[in-house]
């Protein structure tokens, strides 16, 4: 099979800005639901989603303010996030981005679930902090609405809401306060059926103490619009709507007048929760906190006379992720879509989603490719064996994603499991072993999958690794400041003549510590010294 060389052809460009960068699915775990996307994204940075999936989770059903979460919750997080992953794995995600918000974040025992989690399913869940959430709400919802005008961004969580005053350009403040409606509900109404108007002031009372600051700042900024997101507001937009027949969806986002939101939140809390399930646009599973949510909604408005036009957002934190992930990787894309085959093309993915050190990875590889065209007479293999080669260079840290400890035998593993592309099983395996064997310990007969191997694919994987260990090395100050001069072989020995910017003895020693196989393959002594001036 012919290199794979990935040579840059103007059609292949264009049509590179159609081809899927990644499927991606992220998560986020919020204190009431898990949600979950999984979306296609394309070199031009574009994205496009294929499916979702919502599991009404309740992390915070058997109380927020104990600081921890139940048995019962994390068995039923457990079991949606096996459902979510199963989800993700039918439809291919090469990568799966989950965070976790205030629910988890704040339990005592909340990274006992994050582990069992991972171990049970193979999602590592990062827990982010309320102004990240925030950030990522407006990043979510400025793609579905338009704010030219000063607007307040509120998403109701569960165990949180987060406030954003931004406009189309520019987030002007961001907070995050445990004001979640499940929080809420529980701390002030319990089981009241219908809430006491006491509770519904004491409540009232609290978010006076807690909202009093951002308030000023929005009379500060001058907010005309209330742009709200996450399922409580949306249940009050489309409630509202339905009931007032006030509602308008535009492609600024479906919206209501204040006067009709405030008469529907007006009539909520006069209600028992029977009545309220009944409500057209609430669902019976958000009867219970539908009330604390509308209290805070209706504090904001009665506090900010300014703001006539309430709109809902359908995008938020899930959506802000995906552009977050995007902004992020925005260089890799656009340079993936310019690498042609799917060889190379699936290798660059790969060592993208697993966070690569790039410019290591590549002088690493461009090394390793000089050392086997110089040693050609010693190793005897060809172009299929040089790109592998070359593979195994640009992944051979990828393992740095699971532990810096034994990266090496990560990386073994994440390159057998990656689902390259183009690639025979063969191949895959000598790619991975090479990687695997960049370092430290030769293959003993305990490492079972070298062995499962055929003669001819060890003999392969010996001969790459020989040469890997010795590029890596040279890159040991991982400087990216030295080159190779020459490569000299005679019976006896092997030279490698370098030059450096900077002092290379590090390097030289990086290289000489793993010449150990290459010395046993070729029968030489190797010296890598500096070439004098």
């Amino acid at each position: 099979m012919p290199a794979d060389t990935g040579d840059m052809v103007h059609a292949a460009d264009v049509k590179m800005l159609k081809d899927v960068y990644t499927r991606l699915c992220v998560i986020d775990l919020g204190t009431n639901s898990f949600h979950s996307l999984i979306v296609d994204i394309y070199a031009n940075g574009t994205h496009r989603v294929m499916d979702r999936l919502k599991e009404m989770v309740t992390l915070g059903a058997e109380g927020l303010d104990a600081g921890s979460l139940s048995e019962a919750a994390m068995a039923r997080g457990l079991s949606a996030l096996q459902r979510i992953k199963l989800l993700a794995d039918g439809w291919g995600a090469r990568e799966i981005v989950a965070y976790a918000t205030s629910a988890i974040r704040e339990a005592h025992n909340g990274g006992e679930f994050i582990h069992h989690v991972r171990r049970e399913t193979g999602i590592r869940i990062q827990p982010i902090t309320g102004p990240f959430e925030a950030e990522l709400i407006y990043f979510g919802v400025r793609r579905a609405v338009d704010l030219a005008h000063p607007s307040l961004l509120v998403d109701i969580g569960g165990g949180s809401t987060e406030f954003v005053i931004a406009d189309e350009d520019t987030i002007l403040e961001a907070h995050s306060l445990k004001l979640g409606a499940a929080r809420l509900t529980g701390r002030f109404f319990m089981s009241a059926d219908p809430v006491p108007a006491e509770r519904q002031a004491l409540l009232a009372s609290h978010l006076g103490e807690q909202l009093d600051e951002l308030l000023a700042l929005c009379t500060q900024h001058q907010v005309q619009d209330l742009v709200g997101s996450s399922g409580t507001f949306e249940a009050l937009i489309l409630a509202t709507s339905l009931q007032q027949e006030a509602g308008s969806f535009s492609s600024s986002g479906m919206g209501v007048d204040r006067e009709s939101l405030l008469s529907l939140v007006d009539q909520l809390l006069g209600m028992t929760r029977a009545e309220r399930a009944e409500v057209p646009g609430i669902d019976a599973k958000r009867a219970d906190q539908i009330v604390a949510g509308a209290l805070l909604v209706r504090h904001v408005l009665h506090h900010i006379p300014t703001i006539r036009r309430i709109r809902l957002s359908k995008e938020a934190l899930r959506e802000g992720m995906v552009a977050h992930y995007i902004a992020r990787k925005s260089d890799q894309i656009a340079n993936l879509g310019r690498i042609g085959g799917v060889r190379r093309r699936s290798v660059f993915e790969m060592a993208i989603r697993y966070d690569w050190d790039e410019v290591h990875a590549q002088q690493v590889a461009n090394f390793a490719l000089e050392l086997f065209d110089a040693l050609v007479m010693l190793h005897r293999l060809g172009d299929r064996e040089r790109e592998l080669l070359e593979y195994a260079g640009l992944l051979h840290d990828v393992g740095y994603h699971i532990s810096r400890s034994g990266h090496h035998k990560h990386a073994l593993y994440l390159i057998q499991n990656g689902e390259l592309r183009g690639f025979t099983p063969e191949e895959v395996q000598i790619v991975a072993h090479v990687a695997r064997y960049h370092r430290k310990s030769l293959p003993k007969p305990t490492h079972a999958s070298f062995y499962d191997m055929s003669a001819s694919a060890q003999k392969t994987t010996l001969h790459l690794a020989a040469i890997l260990r010795i590029a890596e090395g040279l890159d040991r100050s991982r400087f990216q400041h030295i080159h190779i001069t020459s490569v000299s072989i005679d019976p006896a020995d092997i030279y490698i003549r370098i030059k450096g910017v900077h002092d290379v003895q590090l390097d030289i020693w990086g290289a000489l510590r793993w010449k150990d196989l290459m010395e046993e393959l070729y029968k030489r002594s190797l010296h890598v010294e500096q070439n004098p001036d």
